[in-house]
């Protein structure tokens, strides 16, 4: 998968991202404490989810991918659409983000998460789209806030902890 918005590149899983994605999901715990299981993952959890969640192929559109900045290459954090069952529908897909803090506060969340949002509408020809975030992670909240998504309500996960669920109807 390689696609882009104005500033970024969104591209499938590549060899050369291997250490920037592991030092996000196993050593930053300023980020990881927000996002994803609330943690830093352990080698082993982070290798499966590489192996199960990653889109590693230019065909496959559901799952994750890295996201770099288009000027200078540098790696920005990863995103993706995945299957969710938050709101009782098997069909509906999530969108979320996570960026390295060298990249937080320059917009980049909103424009990833309009990329999902025309995405979702355009090519997945999909009906709504959900974002899900920690009530502790303002910055996130507020991004789905301003993407136009309304916040649904909040529920507990097996793996994520509490999230607030929120969605668009397109």
């Amino acid at each position: 998968m390689k696609l882009e918005t104005n500033r970024l590149k969104i591209v499938s899983f590549e060899a050369e991202l291997f250490m920037p994605l592991y030092e996000l999901f196993c050593e930053n715990e300023t980020v990881m404490k927000l996002a994803f299981k609330g943690r830093t993952l352990s080698k082993k959890e982070f290798l499966d989810v590489l192996a199960n969640d990653f889109i590693l192929n230019n065909e496959d559109q559901i799952g994750f991918v890295c996201v770099l900045d288009k000027k200078t290459e540098d790696f920005v954090g990863f995103t993706g659409v995945i299957p969710c069952n938050f709101l009782g529908n098997e069909n509906d897909l999530e969108f979320g983000f996570v960026l390295h803090q060298d990249h937080w506060g320059k917009g980049f969340a909103t424009e990833i998460g309009q990329f999902w949002i025309d995405f979702a509408k355009n090519t997945l020809h999909l009906n709504r789209i959900l974002a899900a975030a920690s009530p502790q992670n303002h910055a996130s909240i507020h991004a789905i806030k301003k993407l136009g998504l309304t916040e649904v309500k909040e529920i507990p996960t097996k793996d994520r902890g509490s999230r607030l669920v929120f969605s668009k109807e397109f």
